[in-house]
């Protein structure tokens, strides 16, 4: 509407038409940047994540730093998945099968590849966007902090506070099972030990 009311001064002040056309190209420029917020909230924040989540994401981050950083936050998310896990969480996992593997490469590249990254690294053309970058699933050290049961359930639910939002509304558990499969075989054990884990999940 702003802008359709810019029109009449283009045409009744031709003297003034390069400073009307530089404040149209300010005020689109800020509407672009407001539509992409408001996509990037709405891509990542589940409806379970919304209420409070500035609160938990306060007081993870508080505990995080009395227990070094990003470790101690990872230490503080570890501890509330088995707390809501229970016995289940250290329960194993079958070994992937092809056809496992083959769904879950299909559900990452549509799903996860925005954040993650194609390799998984973490480095997604929307990673940038995010004060946190997304988990690095070719490290091992971080891949493996969590176990098999504790990952797919933060699949489903995500990570309050984190761009990690759920998946349980989207994919039904047999996908779940299938996309964890597909990410455990992104680990680079030869890579152990040589990358940080800078505050991703």
């Amino acid at each position: 509407m702003v802008i359709k009311a810019l029109c009449p001064v283009i045409t009744h002040q031709p003297k003034h038409k390069g400073k009307v056309m530089k404040i149209k190209l300010l005020i689109l420029g800020a509407a672009m940047l407001f539509t992409i917020g408001s996509i990037a909230t709405m891509a990542f924040a589940s409806p379970d994540q919304k209420h409070g989540e500035e609160k938990s994401a306060h007081q993870e981050d508080g505990e995080g730093d009395h227990a070094e950083g990003h470790t101690g936050s990872m230490s503080v998310i570890m501890q509330r998945l088995k707390r809501e896990l229970g016995d289940k969480y250290n329960q194993p996992v079958p070994a992937a099968t092809k056809e496992q593997l083959a769904s879950g490469k299909k559900i990452y590249a549509k799903s996860c590849v925005a954040c993650h990254g194609e390799s998984g690294k973490g480095n997604g053309p929307a990673a940038a966007a995010f004060k946190q970058k997304p988990a690095d699933f070719t490290d091992p050290e971080h891949s493996r902090f969590y176990s098999d049961q504790g990952r797919m359930y933060i699949i489903k639910k995500g990570i309050t506070g984190t761009p990690m939002s759920g998946w349980e509304a989207v994919l039904n558990e047999k996908e779940i099972q299938s996309v964890h499969a597909y990410i455990r075989s992104l680990r680079s054990p030869e890579k152990e030990g040589e990358q940080g884990h800078d505050d991703h999940h």
